[in-house]
């Protein structure tokens, strides 16, 4: 288990709250220090940050400039 308070990296934690915030309702800025998460769910966050900053869409596999597309 993880909770939002042990993510030390300043920059992670305000990515993880945005993705916590789409995802569970969160009001935008709101998600509570001692929300946790299970190892399973802390590494789709990860990804879905990968996702984010790569430009994929949700229903796309590569990036939007990657020629595999």
């Amino acid at each position: 288990m993880i909770r939002v308070l042990h993510i030390l990296d300043p920059e992670l934690k305000g990515k993880v709250c945005e993705v916590l915030s789409d995802w569970r309702g969160f009001p935008a800025g709101n998600v509570p220090e001692w929300f946790e998460m299970d190892d399973a769910d802390y590494v789709d966050i990860l990804n879905e940050i990968k996702r984010r900053e790569s430009g994929m869409f949700d229903d796309e596999e590569h990036p939007l400039d990657d020629p595999r597309s």
